[in-house]
């Protein structure tokens, strides 16, 4: 029963996450109605630049550091942890301000030439803050407070969407891109309080061979290990979109970025089930627990992604060139992005699983793979097929990461992979029960 119940609880928070994420896709969908019809493809393209430059200078320059604090404070708990966490996160946000200054410095006259200075300025703001507050919403989950998480996350997605209503009277980027620093600060400062209520770090002790003070040292280390396995999955998620940008300019690159992020709204399942279940198995010390509850995950997800795949293209079909004629020729790299996005659903669930093990490591293996396809295919294929090409090279690296991730993980575990496809009886029965409490309440 009590095992039962720790299940239970994985999946009502998986689930609850689960349902945040899904209504704050659809508020990003509705977010995408206001700007296209209004915007065309090469400011939409000011919007989608400023997130991953901000995102780029985040991911390349924080180490990894929020993983490390999720495992960290899961394990040990934060009183363990907190002074390693403020010297490291003082030192991180100033380097992040400093390269993000220089790199706008530096390619001024090439990489940003069409882009206003305003809008470099507002990457890198955007970078900074983007560091800071994952800093503070990791160290709600490893603490398992998903419902500050989830509120906050909520609270994000409301903001974007309003603030995108704004095209309709100020037909202009630079609205969202600022909304986007001010909607960052707000979920500072609402994290920040959640964690200052908190002050007696009143939760349950870790075990005693994890009651120990983390050192500054120990945390860089493990986000080490997390930030090459990183570093290569924002790339593989990103090149195809970069090459395609320094080729083409912003309105390819603005087509094709608007069908991947139709497509990524397909991972909000997989992102909240991996959020969930890392901080719990972190926390666990019995290791046939820790591979129960990743293969329960993982088959949760596919199930699930393998049927709405079918159903986002045939929406996007039927909706895309009645409603927004600028953006149809999105349709066909989301229909091709769509079976790389099935099988990079393993990866998110299994990466987040190995993380959690310890061995963050693992997971460089499947994102070089899947760099080393995307990188190699874009070359090829984008000068020859534009944004077809860039979604065929995107597609077939995220299968690749997904196929190694299975792999990696059935080795390292032991696990057959027919138990990341097929349920048991008990997790039938869990499912069943879960259904039941549902129609009750």
């Amino acid at each position: 029963m009590k095992e039962q119940g720790k299940k239970t609880g994985v999946l009502q928070d998986a689930l609850s996450t689960f349902g945040t994420n899904a209504f704050g896709a659809v508020l990003a969908l509705i977010s995408s109605f206001c700007i296209m019809p209004v915007l065309d493809p090469g400011e939409s393209g000011l919007i989608t630049q400023n997130q991953m430059v901000g995102s780029a200078l985040f991911t390349l320059l924080s180490f990894s550091v929020n993983s490390s604090i999720i495992y960290y404070v899961s394990r040990c708990k934060l009183k363990n942890v907190v002074r390693s966490i403020k010297r490291v996160t003082v030192v991180l946000t100033v380097l992040i301000a400093l390269v993000g200054v220089l790199v706008v410095l530096i390619l001024r006259d090439s990489y940003f030439a069409d882009t206003a200075l305003l809008y470099c300025v507002c990457a890198v703001a955007y970078g900074v803050f983007s560091f800071v507050s994952n800093i503070f919403l990791a160290i709600l989950r490893g603490e398992n407070k998903f419902r500050t998480y989830n509120l906050i996350n909520l609270m994000q997605r409301v903001l974007t969407t309003l603030f995108s209503l704004t095209v309709f009277i100020w037909p202009t980027a630079a609205v969202i891109v600022s909304g986007s620093i001010f909607i960052l600060l707000l979920s500072i400062i609402m994290a920040w309080r959640s964690i200052r209520r908190d002050v007696s770090y009143a939760q349950s002790p870790p075990a005693p061979e994890n009651d120990r003070e983390i050192g500054s040292g120990e945390l860089l280390r493990y986000s080490l290990k997390s930030h090459v396995s990183n570093v290569l999955t924002f790339t593989n998620t990103n090149v195809s979109s970069i090459i395609l940008k320094a080729n083409n300019g912003l309105t390819d690159f603005g087509v094709f970025t608007k069908a991947y992020t139709i497509v990524q709204q397909i991972w909000i399942l997989p992102d909240a089930v991996s959020m969930v279940i890392m901080s719990r198995i972190a926390a666990m010390t019995d290791t046939k627990d820790k591979t129960k509850l990743a293969t329960l995950s993982c088959k949760l997800v596919t199930y699930i992604t393998l049927i709405c795949l079918p159903l986002v293209v045939l929406l996007a079909k039927i909706f895309i060139p009645i409603l927004f004629p600028k953006y149809v020729d999105c349709i066909q790299p989301l229909t091709i992005l769509t079976v790389g996005s099935f099988f990079i659903t393993y990866a998110k669930v299994l990466a987040n699983s190995i993380a959690a093990y310890g061995k963050p490591e693992l997971n460089i293996i499947s994102t070089a793979v899947g760099v080393v396809f995307n990188l190699g295919l874009s070359l090829v294929l984008i000068p020859h097929f534009l944004v077809a090409g860039a979604a065929i090279a995107t597609s077939l690296s995220l299968t690749a990461q997904g196929i190694t991730s299975i792999i990696i993980f059935c080795v390292y575990t032991k696990t057959p992979f027919y138990r990341l496809v097929l349920p048991t009886r008990d997790e039938i029965s869990l499912a069943a029960g879960l259904l039941k409490r549902g129609k009750r309440t």
